[in-house]
C-alpha cells in the first residue's frame, strides 16, 4: 500500500516539471499576446497623436496665415483713411490758398508790365490772367533769331527781368514753358530738321537759362514743344505766320500733395510778428 502512494506521488513529482513548464509556457504566451495588444495600442495611440498634432500645426498656420491678412488689411484701411484726411487737408489747403495766390499773379501781372513796358508796347510780349494761372507770351523775333536755337542778348535780358518776377512774388508757381513754330521752316546750314525739334529745342533753351542762368528751382520747370499745331490764328499769312510763332511761359499754383498737406498739418502754426516784438519789448523791459 505505501509502495504504492509513493510509486504515485514520485509519478507526480516526475510531471511537476512539464506542468510548470506548461504554466510559465501558457503565461508567457499570454504575456506576449499581453504585451502585443499594448505595443499595438499605444502605436495607434501614437499615431493618433501625430496626427491631432499634424492638424493642430495646420490650424495655427491657417490662423497665422488669417492673421497676417487681417494685418495686412487693416494696414491698407490705415493708409486709405490716412489717404483720405491728407487729400481733404490738401484740398483744403489748395483752396486756402487759392485767394491769396490769385492776389500774388494780380500783382506779378502789375509788375510784369511795368518791367516789360517796351516789349509790350512794340507787341513782342503779350500777359494774361487766366482762371489759376498768369501767362506771359513773348515773339519769336524777341528771343531767337530765324530757326535759331539759342536765345538773342534781348531775349535773355527779358528772361532775366521775368524771372525776377517768377522768384517772388510767384515763388509757389510752376513755370511751364510751351514753344510754337509754324509749318515753314528756313533751309540752311545749323537748322533743325522739323518744327518739331525747332519748337522743342527752344522751350529747352528758355528753361536751361531760367534755370542754370537765372536761379529758377529744376523742379518749377517744365519744356514743351508743340510745334505748329496750336496756332493762336490760322497759318494763311506771314503776318498769321509771325504771330503763331512765339513762346508761353505759363504761371500756375504748384499742387498741394497729400504729404505737404500732413507737413503743413504737423507745423506749429507761425507767431504772429507783432506778438514776438511784443515779447522781446517785454523781455528788455524787464532786464
Amino acid at each position: 500500500m505505501d509502495d504504492a502512494r509513493t510509486e504515485a506521488a514520485r509519478r507526480r513529482w516526475r510531471w511537476l516539471p512539464w506542468g510548470l513548464l506548461a504554466v510559465a509556457a501558457v503565461v508567457a504566451s499570454t504575456g506576449a499576446w499581453l504585451g502585443s495588444r499594448s505595443l499595438q495600442a499605444l502605436e495607434a495611440r501614437s499615431a493618433q497623436l501625430e496626427r491631432e498634432a499634424a492638424e493642430s500645426e495646420a490650424h495655427v498656420a491657417q490662423l497665422q496665415t488669417l492673421r497676417q491678412a487681417m494685418e495686412r488689411r487693416l494696414r491698407a484701411l490705415e493708409r486709405q483713411q490716412q489717404a483720405q484726411e491728407w487729400g481733404g487737408a490738401a484740398a483744403e489747403l489748395q483752396a486756402k490758398n487759392a485767394e491769396a495766390q490769385r492776389t500774388r499773379r494780380e500783382a506779378a501781372l502789375e509788375a510784369l508790365g511795368s518791367s516789360l513796358q517796351d516789349a509790350l508796347e512794340a507787341g513782342d510780349v503779350a500777359l494774361a490772367l487766366e482762371d489759376d494761372a498768369l501767362r506771359v507770351e513773348v515773339s519769336e523775333r524777341l528771343l531767337f533769331a530765324p530757326a535759331g536755337l539759342s536765345l538773342t542778348p534781348e531775349g535773355a535780358a527779358l528772361l532775366k527781368q521775368a524771372a525776377a518776377v517768377f522768384r517772388s512774388p510767384l515763388a509757389d508757381h510752376r513755370v511751364a514753358v510751351e514753344a510754337h513754330t509754324d509749318e515753314v521752316l528756313p533751309a540752311g546750314p545749323g537748322t533743325t530738321t522739323t518744327a518739331w525739334e525747332l519748337s522743342a529745342a527752344r522751350a529747352v533753351a528758355v528753361v536751361r537759362q531760367l534755370g542754370e542762368r537765372e536761379g529758377l528751382a529744376p523742379e518749377r520747370l517744365s519744356a514743351t514743344g508743340h510745334a505748329a499745331y496750336r496756332p493762336r490764328v490760322p497759318n494763311d499769312s506771314p503776318p498769321h505766320r509771325a504771330s503763331n510763332r512765339r513762346v508761353t511761359l505759363r504761371l500756375s499754383p504748384t499742387p498741394v500733395t497729400p504729404e505737404g498737406a500732413a507737413v503743413a498739418l504737423t507745423e506749429p502754426p507761425p507767431r504772429p510778428m507783432k506778438r514776438q516784438a511784443k515779447a522781446k519789448a517785454k523781455k528788455t523791459a524787464n532786464r
